[in-house]
């Protein structure tokens, strides 16, 4: 009996050495490079160690009562602790996004999408994990103490779910324990990003589970939102102003040329300079960077900013169009698969989505080429030519990351300065490579439609800014500021470029010019900024959608922009216009129904 007590005692203690030390590395891993003194602030919060060290050992514990072996409990509980949480590192080191749980649903693209970086393990990483292999294989001969009777582990399985349960719904989900833990002293509170890493790895990750849920507005009354849409009167658009929209989203397309840091040998924004001098133009202020391209897109296609889950129809800009008679397709040139496009475009209202899988599989090994893809616009455009109001929504690939550290050309597009580092000037150059090569693409798309009879508008737009080096590095190499405490510094990292063209016979039919200085918005407002200069009022959620960007036209987790200034608080009037739109926001993309 004694010796019972004693093997019992010991496996406790070894299980909490062992989650302590999963814990660490897991620390360790919660930023992109290692740092001394973030590691100490959580050492120094005793709260968020309990937070991050909890989930390790009442896992190993889960893990031991169903196997009942200490090394089958410890290599379960390492792979998969340890495995995120590379998984995290890494996702920092390229996206500047921490690993959070609804990249679970993403999981196929993510591997895909991770040939496309270099993310070999480091020799530290694969010593560490031969480490753990070692003591996997040390428990297995020297510590063998099993739980003899089965209704006692069946017992204590029935404790441990159920006081799981509770110290979850009490605690891991409590946004007070959240917002009590991290020292947030020396970060920018607003960032999502900067919020998860002061917390370690895997409390943060299992609190990010509430994201992948859909969650209502504080306060939400469906009444008052079917008050507000039944008191608006949808409006068509005129049967003689329904011309030909074709909208391009840009992967990773920002005018670098903007920047006084950074001095061009070739003017490889020459012919989009052109195309802007005629053309509605203006900036996008994502809330995304180097990737997550998804939420540019879909705030366009929908203007929500707190966008719905997409499993289901879902109310949007493209249905408007299509009850106003329009053929709406999408285009991509690589899977469909990347986020559930083949499913969500069809939600969206999309009479058809041509992608890789159904149409360029064998046509490119890999994906189309801008100036290749446009081809298939314009052939998209031809096909329903004469037939009917055309919109096409196409998203490119071309100029997505990462960027070759080894220079793959001899041409220098960024002027070379000694200060520059070698790889980080061949992943700017080579980027910049690509934007050529999209100026030569947009120059013909253009060109072609300018000599088109049948009124044709051009939508261009970049989704976020390109990733170029570890945290950040290429923009530091060029002098561009990126102190997201700044408002030069959050322009400089969130700003894309739009531009809304019309051809000759489109000026002519909407008596517009299609020339000058448009706003700066969120990308929800862009599908907006097209109908105001147009001078179509649109159906119940673009009115209001219009009536909110009269006061408030940037909604961002660190700046608003109210009556064009930037604000980290809305005043009280525009704080219940931003709360009451909210409120109509929810209702639209979930419940209204015609």
């Amino acid at each position: 009996m004694k010796n019972k007590i004693l093997q019992t005692i010991m496996a406790i203690f070894l299980m909490i050495i062992l989650s302590l030390s999963i814990m660490t590395v897991t620390l360790l891993f919660s930023r992109a490079v290692a740092d001394v003194n973030l590691l100490n602030t959580y050492f120094a919060d005793k709260l968020l160690i309990l937070m991050n060290f909890l989930p390790i050992f009442l896992f190993m514990v889960f893990a031991y009562l169903i196997f009942n072996r200490l090394w089958a409990s410890f290599s379960l509980t390492s792979l998969l602790f340890i495995t995120l949480s590379i998984i995290n590192k890494l996702k920092l080191s390229y996206r500047d996004d921490p690993f959070t749980f609804i990249d679970l649903k993403l999981f196929g693209e993510s591997l895909t999408m991770a040939k496309k970086y270099d993310v070999g393990l480091s020799k530290e990483i694969i010593i560490m994990i031969l480490l753990f292999i070692g003591i996997a294989i040390a428990l297995k001969f020297l510590c063998n103490y099993k739980i003899n009777s089965s209704k006692m582990r069946v017992v204590l399985l029935a404790i441990f779910i159920i006081g799981t349960t509770i110290i979850s719904k009490e605690f891991y989900f409590n946004p007070k324990v959240y917002a009590q833990v991290g020292d947030k002293s020396n970060i920018n509170i607003w960032i999502k990003t900067q919020q998860f890493q002061v917390r370690g790895f895997v409390y943060p990750f299992i609190y990010s589970s509430l994201d992948a849920v859909e969650q209502k507005p504080e306060g939400y009354n469906k009444a008052e939102a079917v008050t507000a849409f039944n008191s608006i009167d949808p409006m068509d658009i005129r049967e003689e102003e329904k011309v030909n929209i074709i909208a391009i989203m840009l992967e990773a397309y920002n005018d670098f040329s903007k920047f006084p840091g950074v001095d061009l040998n070739i003017d490889i924004y020459k012919n989009f300079h052109d195309i802007q001098k005629e053309s509605i133009h203006g900036n996008l202020v994502t809330n995304i960077f180097a990737g997550d391209t998804i939420k540019t897109e879909r705030g366009f296609l929908t203007g929500f900013h707190n966008q719905p889950k997409y499993y289901k129809q879902t109310n949007s800009f493209v249905w408007y169009l299509k009850e106003q008679g329009y053929r709406t397709e999408a285009m991509h040139p690589i899977t469909g698969q990347f986020y559930n496009r083949q499913n969500a475009n069809e939600y969206l209202g999309f009479d058809y989505f041509e992608h890789m899988d159904n149409r360029y599989k064998d046509i490119s090994p890999d994906y189309l080429r801008d100036e290749d893809f446009f081809k298939y616009i314009i052939e998209g455009y031809e096909k329903n030519k004469g037939k009917s109001p055309y919109f096409n929504f196409s998203v490119t690939y071309q100029n997505h990351g990462p960027y070759s550290e080894e220079a793959n050309t001899d041409k220098e597009y960024l002027k070379k300065k000694d200060k520059y580092d070698e790889k980080l000037y061949n992943i700017i150059n080579n980027y910049f490579t690509g934007i050529n090569k999209t100026d030569k693409a947009l120059k013909d798309l253009v060109d072609y439609f300018r000599k088109e009879e049948e009124p044709t508008i051009i939508i261009l737009f970049g989704d976020h800014n390109p990733w170029l080096g570890k945290e950040n590095s290429g923009y530091t190499m060029m002098d561009i500021n990126l102190d997201l405490s700044t408002v030069e510094g959050f322009e400089n990292y969130y700003e894309t470029p739009y531009l809304i063209w019309g051809n000759n016979s489109a000026k002519e039919v909407l008596q517009k010019d299609f020339q000058g200085r448009g706003n700066d918005i969120s990308p929800n407002f862009l599908m907006a900024e097209l109908f105001q200069y147009l001078d179509w009022e649109g159906n119940e959620y673009m009115q209001e959608i219009v009536k909110l960007k009269e006061n408030i036209d940037v909604v961002h987790q660190l700046f608003f922009k109210e009556n064009g200034e930037y604000k980290k608080e809305l005043s009280e009037e525009n704080k219940k216009l931003w709360e009451d739109f909210k409120n109509k926001e929810y209702y639209y993309s979930h419940d209204f129904k015609k």
